[in-house]
């Protein structure tokens, strides 16, 4: 890795030498000494250690061969050892003679191996080793006895050859602890200094350099001692000896050796001052310069050397290219960017500005060289093209990281580059930024804003990958990404607590976790902490029937989906409340139209596959429904027809409970119109499906009714029959008298239908079903002609049974009559949401494609009508798009390519009719169709305005002419049909400008039903612009003209056609379709229109007060009241937007008040008021969002009045306030989930005074009566039912709308808890159980709703070039929260001083709620909070910081290290003092110390730094540490 080798080490024995010993392998070792050494007595009973490293490794490991001195005999031992291995031998019984070689101890390093006993290199064979007296061995360290061999095979013939000798060590020799990691290379440690080290205590093998090696006369008779020094004269023992007899012999000795020992420290002590100096800079040429930096890539090469030297130049980023491209060790690498800073540094200090001035210039060069590291690093990790690339990486990742371990990096910019790469990085390159993340894992994990934008990004990654097409590709990757936020979760579970990121990443990280028990539990202990922290996410779910009727109410928007049972059965647990919800629903009159019953019965039905009967629970909402309510009795008997027909309406069940309530009593029980539900449903249920028992326990019960005649009923049902059969032209029995009579037209029939019981029109469908179909399948020569259809489909549609409708229309479908076909199209499209309802819509439209298919060629023009009908029904499909697509491409082509046709019969007369007067347009228009071209816009303009004139004078005139006009704008359509919608788009707006015309409703269903007009064109030049004021046309009379269009357009879309109009019954059918069109794809629209219609009826209201208008009509409100129901529980919102009664006049305002309470409360009295406390006990999941419209309208006109509150009484907010305590005092809650659609100036006004009411309940310290506060039971409810109205509230708001809520008023409250806690010694302990019971997880609730932070909201300021500008935001009151984290971190480390059992989580909760306050403070100031609470680095002590780990986290502070905290001691001068025994027994008192802090230049921390060795030249003034020296 770039690191030169080392040289060879050399010797203690002879420096100049280095030979290194063969690889010999212990057991041979042992061989080889046992067999060529002599025994010696010390040998012989110890158990030799010959635990040193293998030679090889040494050579391996330097690079060199080993040198080997001596004779010829001790290189062919020493090249036998080598190559030999000999068998352990134990024990030799010759005393061999030594060998004459020199000793290998000398190529051995004692730091690498035990010292062993030495003898003299050289010996004489005639003198033999002296003989030493055993050793006796330790009495708890057993003898070791060398293992015997357990192989069976033969020994090896013995090796007579002399062996090396080894020094031995003495098992008992106590060896001197090392405290270097690798001691066992340092060969050269002398803590003496005098040559004397073995390694071991009290042993000192032989080598002629020790004092008691030397031979003398006097140590032979004396033995060997200290020489006395030149400063002694004498011995002391005679001074001392006879104290030390005395009982205080023992603390005068410890005395006298404290005392030399504090002399030897005064007088080797440093006294010099500090000579130390950065290493100068120079100028040098680019050779020379070259020629350095090779010398500094050079190990061998001494820094004190290099440091006379160091070119000018090398600086920055120059400086970093220069180290990889030469390869320099990165010691001495990390040792030149020192000396460069150091300088650098030193250079600020020399300018002579203030100390504020270096300090600012000292940190933006340290940035700035943060900048260049990081630039470097970027730039070499990304080349991957380039040679050598892994070496060059490896190499600048270790640079960077010692830069960044000897803190010589700006370590906070330093971080944020590593996890704004991790943010920015492509999935390439995530592999190398995770790499390098982890390097500082740590560190990153210690900072909540680096560590939680780290995990957001590696769960942004994660999900990137999870959802990628690709996804397998990156398999790899994934597993890493899921293995790092597996092992993160678990180890710093905060860092996820984030309510943004949690919400959105937490299915992908769940479905990536590893699922073992410690990760899944870490997973649902963070998403339960996050929940606490989330709007609209609180730990109960939300209430479950607002959620099931949500889903259904989606379905009226679309078609109904294969798994919507599953859906509902899965909402919730209890499924009779799931049940009754739907039923509930179904009966509803807030729901337009029949298909909600259809959808309610199909669901039911597939319920019943689970078992469940729901026939109690059908009863039990029977019950409830009032007597009076017609329309929801008639929705109730509708739904249990259609269930009772499948079996799932339990009949003898009912029969059973009617009985056990007592049956009948008189006649008003079954009375139609104000008999109860349940009572009145025998006579309503289907009779014809009825078991014959079951027909006569329903006639014995109805009997005691008054005497009902169940024989008249069927007579009567009979009797209805045979009139529809008569008047279908049906086959009747033989003999009939109905037969001699005239029909009954089927209008009346209709009539007659529809004020009859759901019992007969049940019979009748269903026998009218059974007729059809027999005529159709049973009679071959039978075809249903296009008017008895049109009277069958009266019928059905009288009798809504559209079950049995559907039936019909299966069998009708069969038929090969083009317009029949296209008829059952036409009627499917009618009624599309209640086929798609039965499921029957889809089936349906395929057998008609199918039939449209079966039709040749040659039949195209016939076909044209099923063609135009199955392309209009494709379009309002939703699953047909495509279809709808080709269908119409296809009736163009048909146009284009055949003669013109009528799309309703026309008689022969007309057809003349048209040739006479329009033979020229007409002429035209059929070359054009034969010849295939297509026109340009001059020609179909001069074509338009031949025909509108003409047009004009035909409805003056009202003659067949109209129709025949209107065909020819229809046939001019096809060929440039935007460039014709241009044109009469302009015609319309020159008809909305006429003073005077005709009707609307004359003028234009014709066009729509034909097709000249489309229903997009219509909404589009009404809403082009509002009705003005200034219009003179507002003083006409109030005639059909500009000032009643808006008017008259909105009864044409929502009002049935008078018989007045000239139109066919299929263009009459085709028109209610557009119409039905016009509310369902064209909502926005509508909407539109009726706000600018209600601005033209208050500006004719104004100047024509007594004049009766079109919107007084109250058939005209009916229809806008249906239209309205759809509306609003498609968009409540966009309704209350759009008839906000802000803008609009008090005459439209009026109008407005009794269609909404109308819309609330079906059938209320025309300008009666509806309070807010009848609004709010209206409110359930079926009536919200017209209750929320109520509200939207009544509080805006209270906010747009001047005066809320005053002369005239209390305001409607004051009103409405008081509504809610009453309901809320109620236990009436359910009204709180329409509070976060209101309008956000009425949002903001009601939780502004629901929060200062809430803060108001908190109670004070301040208070007289603070305990009696603290306690009352009442306050404590009334506070949490007013925080699930501001929760309510603030669901729908904009984060920015409430963070207003931060104020001094909220710090203080929250004090008064911490307060509150922190009382001790039993002081008010109830107060102290309500705190921690009630008020303080409240008031937690109220700061997290008010604390979401907006996503995509950076947590902090970034600072330097290395990020992009950061997304502006106003998130006020800065200071307020910052003083909310503050209180909030003393109440945790108040909470943790409690006993578990009485705290709960709330520690936790108060933590996290920290979190999330602080993310969006800016680094000033969170720097500003954390010196206020924490001990920093360089601070003195102080008894009110904190040391804990989790408030550094919080501030993104880091912990104060050893480096960090160190003082400087200023001591006293003692006083001098005189006599020997002082100095001799180092009496005195410890003089006084002041402390101050001491920083540490970093920069400045060098070894070798110069040239010249000083006494005290090291970057760290010895003095300081008073040093002593070494002797």
């Amino acid at each position: 890795m770039g690191v030169q080798p080392r040289p060879p080490q050399r010797t203690l024995s002879n420096p100049s030498l280095s030979v290194q010993r063969p690889s010999i392998p212990q057991q041979q070792q042992r061989s080889l000494s046992t067999q060529y050494l002599p025994q010696s007595p010390v040998r012989k009973d110890s158990v030799i250690d010959l635990s040193a490293d293998s030679p090889d490794a040494a050579q391996n490991r330097h690079g060199t061969t080993p040198r080997r001195g001596g004779s010829r005999l001790r290189l062919e031992l020493s090249s036998e050892a080598f190559s030999n291995i000999l068998p352990i031998t134990t024990d030799s019984p010759q005393s061999m003679t030594p060998s004459r070689t020199a000793p290998l101890s000398d190529a051995m390093d004692p730091g690498n191996m035990s010292p062993a006993l030495s003898r003299a290199s050289q010996q004489d064979l005639d003198n033999p080793p002296m003989p030493m007296p055993k050793r006796r061995p330790p009495t708890a360290q057993a003898v070791q006895t060398p293992r015997k061999s357990a192989s069976t095979t033969a020994p090896a013939k013995r090796d007579s050859r002399p062996k090396p000798y080894t020094i031995e060590t003495p098992s008992a020799a106590p060896r001197f602890v090392s405290t270097h990691k690798r001691s066992n290379h340092n060969t050269g440690r002398d803590p003496f200094s005098r040559g004397l080290f073995s390694g071991y205590a009290d042993f000192y093998p032989w080598n002629g350099n020790h004092h008691e090696d030397e031979w003398t006369t006097e140590a032979i008779q004396k033995g060997t001692w200290d020489r006395n020094t030149q400063t002694e004269s004498a011995s002391a023992r005679q001074a001392i000896f006879p104290s030390l007899k005395q009982k205080s012999g023992l603390n005068l000795l410890s005395q006298i050796y404290t005392g030399i020992l504090a002399t030897r420290k005064l007088r080797g002590q440093i006294t010099a001052p500090s000579t130390f100096k950065p290493p100068p800079r120079v100028t040098l040429t680019d050779t020379k310069r070259e020629v350095w930096l090779r010398d500094l890539s050079n190990p061998a090469i001494s820094l004190r050397r290099l440091s006379r030297t160091i070119p000018h130049g090398i600086r920055g980023r120059t400086l970093l290219d220069q180290c990889l491209n030469k390869n320099v060790p990165t010691e001495r690498a990390v040792w030149l960017a020192k000396c460069v800073g150091a300088n650098e540094i030193r250079a600020f200090k020399r300018k002579g500005v203030n100390g504020a001035f270096v300090m600012g210039g000292e940190l933006k060069w340290v940035r700035d060289w943060t900048t260049f590291v990081e630039q470097f690093l970027d730039g070499v990790v990304w080349q991957f093209t380039e040679a050598d690339w892994k070496n060059k990486v490896i190499y600048a990742i270790r640079l960077a990281t010692h830069l960044y371990s000897d803190h010589l990096l700006d370590r906070d910019h330093y971080l944020e580059w590593i996890v704004a790469g991790l943010e920015s990085s492509t999935q390439t390159r995530l592999p190398m930024w995770i790499l390098i993340a982890q390097i500082y894992w740590a560190d990153i994990l210690r900072s909540r804003k680096h560590a939680r934008r780290m995990v957001a990004s590696l769960l942004s990654h994660l999900d990137a990958v999870h959802t990628d097409l690709d996804g397998d590709i990156f398999i790899q990757l994934s597993g890493r990404l899921a293995v790092l936020l597996t092992s993160l979760i678990q180890t710093t579970p905060e860092s996820f607590v984030n309510p943004n990121t949690w919400f959105k990443y937490r299915h992908t990280l769940k479905a990536n976790l590893y699922h073992d028990d410690a990760a899944l539990a870490a997973f649902h202990a963070v998403d339960l902490r996050v929940s606490r922290l989330t709007v609209g996410n609180t730990e109960s779910s939300p209430a479950t029937p607002q959620q099931l009727v949500s889903l259904l109410d989606s379905i009226l928007q679309k078609s109904m989906e294969g798994d919507l049972p599953e859906k509902c059965w899965a909402t919730s647990d209890d499924k009779q409340e799931a049940a009754s919800t739907i039923i509930r629903w179904a009966a509803s009159v807030h729901r337009p139209g029949l298909s909600k019953v259809y959808v309610a019965a199909r669901v039911i039905r597939a319920w019943a596959v689970y078992g469940s009967d729901l026939t109690h629970v059908i009863l039990g909402i029977l019950e409830d429904v009032a007597d009076n309510d017609h329309a929801r009795k008639q929705l109730m008997y509708r739904l249990i027809t259609e269930l009772a027909r499948s079996g799932h309406f339990s009949i003898p069940y009912y029969f059973q409970w009617l009985i056990a309530r007592g049956g009948y009593t008189n006649a008003s029980e079954i009375d139609p119109d104000d008999g109860p539900c349940a009572m009145r449903l025998l006579v309503e249920l289907p009779v014809h499906c009825f078991w014959d028992r079951w027909k006569i326990e329903r006639a014995n019960l109805l009997r005691r009714a008054g005497g009902y005649s169940v024989e008249s009923e069927q007579q009567d049902m009979q009797n209805a029959f045979r009139c529809i059969q008569h008047a279908l032209g049906l086959p009747i029995p033989a003999g009939d008298p109905i037969s001699q009579r005239k029909p009954i037209s089927v209008r009346k029939l209709g009539h007659m239908l529809k004020s009859s019981s759901r019992a007969l029109n049940s019979h009748v469908a269903a026998q009218l079903r059974d007729a059809v179909d027999h005529q159709l399948s049973g009679m071959a020569h039978f075809a249903i002609s296009l008017p008895m259809f049109t009277s069958v489909r009266a019928i059905m549609e009288s009798t809504e049974d559209f079950a049995m409708f559907a039936d019909i229309l299966r069998s009708c479908v069969k038929a090969s009559n083009p317009e029949v076909l296209a008829s059952c199209a036409d009627t499917i499209n009618l009624n599309l949401r209640i086929f798609l309802a039965l499921g029957a819509a889809e089936e349906l439209f395929d057998s008609l494609l199918q039939r449209l298919r079966m039709m040749g060629p040659g039949q195209t023009v016939p076909a044209r009508p099923l063609l135009a009908a199955l392309s209009s029904l494709a379009e309002r499909m939703p699953s047909r798009v495509q279809m709808a697509q080709e269908l119409l491409q296809e009736l163009i082509q048909n146009d284009r390519s055949n003669a013109i046709d009528a799309c309703s019969p026309v008689s022969d007369s007309m057809m003349s009719h048209m040739h006479n007067r329009e033979n020229e347009v007409s002429e035209e228009i059929e070359k054009l169709l034969t010849s295939g071209n297509s026109i340009d816009p001059p020609t179909m303009n001069r074509m338009f305005r031949n025909i509108v004139p003409r047009l004009d004078v035909g409805w003056a005139k009202a003659d067949d002419s109209r129709r025949v006009l209107a065909l020819l704008l229809a046939r001019l359509r096809i060929f440039d049909t935007q460039h014709f919608d241009k044109l009469m788009s302009d015609w319309l707006c020159h008809l909305r400008a006429l003073g005077t015309r005709p009707e609307l409703m004359q003028l234009l269903p014709l066009l729509v039903s034909l097709g000249c007009i489309s229903i997009d064109v219509l909404m589009r030049t009404a809403n082009v612009s509002p009705p003005n004021s200034s219009d003179a046309s507002f003083q006409n009379t109030g005639r059909p003209g500009s000032s009643t269009y808006l008017q008259e357009l909105l009864a044409l879309l929502l009002v049935e056609l008078p018989k007045s109009v000239a139109l066919t019954a299929e263009e009459t059918y085709r028109f209610q379709i557009q119409q039905q069109s016009a509310m369902s794809e064209h909502s926005k629209d509508l909407l539109a229109l009726i706000r600018n219609a209600l601005l033209e009826y208050a500006l004719l209201r104004q100047h024509q007060p007594d004049t009766s208008l079109i919107l007084d009509d109250p058939n005209c409100q009916e229809c806008i009241l249906e239209a309205l129901r759809y509306l609003v529980v498609e968009d409540a919102g966009a309704v209350a937007e759009a008839i906000a009664v802000k803008s609009l006049p008090a005459e439209a305002v009026r109008l407005v008040q009794t269609l909404v309470s109308e819309l609330l409360v079906p059938g209320a009295s025309t300008g009666a008021s509806i309070s807010f406390d009848e609004v709010l006990k209206l409110a359930n999941e079926r009536t919200m969002p017209f209750c929320q419209l109520k509200l939207n309208i009544e509080l805006s006109l209270a906010q747009s009045s001047t005066g809320a509150a005053g002369e005239h009484g209390p305001s409607a907010f004051d009103l409405f306030a008081e509504a809610m305590d009453r309901a809320i005092e109620a236990r009436n809650i359910m009204w709180t989930t329409m509070l976060p659609g209101l309008n956000d100036d009425i949002a903001q006004s009601l939780r502004s005074q629901a929060c200062n009411r809430f803060l108001k309940l908190m109670p004070s310290i301040k208070s007289s009566t603070f305990e009696q506060d603290a306690t009352d039971s009442a306050r404590i409810q009334m506070a949490q039912n007013l925080l699930g109205v501001i929760e309510s509230i603030v669901l729908g708001q904009a984060p920015q709308k409430f963070a207003q809520v931060f104020t001094s008023a909220l710090v203080e409250k929250l004090a008064d808890l911490w307060d509150m806690v922190a009382a001790k010694n039993g002081e008010k302990p109830a107060v102290q159980v309500a705190a921690l019971g009630h008020w303080l997880p409240v008031l937690l609730r109220f700061i997290a709703l008010h604390s979401a932070q907006p996503e995509g909201v950076p947590g902090s300021t970034q600072s330097g070039p290395i990020t992009s500008k950061p997304t502006s935001i106003n998130i006020p009151n800065f200071d307020a929260r910052a003083r909310s984290v503050l209180v909030l971190c003393g109440l945790m480390l108040e909470l943790e001083t409690l006993p578990a059992c009485s705290r709960g989580t709330l520690a936790q909760q108060v933590f996290d709620l920290a979190l999330v306050l602080i993310d969006p403070l800016p680094e000033e100031m969170r720097l500003t909070c954390a010196k206020s609470i924490l001990q920093m680095p360089g601070a003195p002590p102080s008894l009110s910081a904190s040391s804990d780990s989790r408030l550094y986290y919080l501030f993104s502070a880091a912990q104060p290290s050893s480096a960090d905290n160190l003082m400087l001691a200023h001591r006293e001068k003692p006083p001098t003092t005189s006599g020997a025994a002082r100095a001799l027994y180092a009496t005195g008192h410890a003089p006084n110390e002041k402390l101050t802090p001491f920083v540490l230049r970093r920069w400045e921390l060098l070894h070798e730094p110069t040239p010249n060795v000083g006494e005290n030249d090291t970057s760290l003034n010895l003095r300081l540490f008073e040093a002593v020296k070494v002797h």
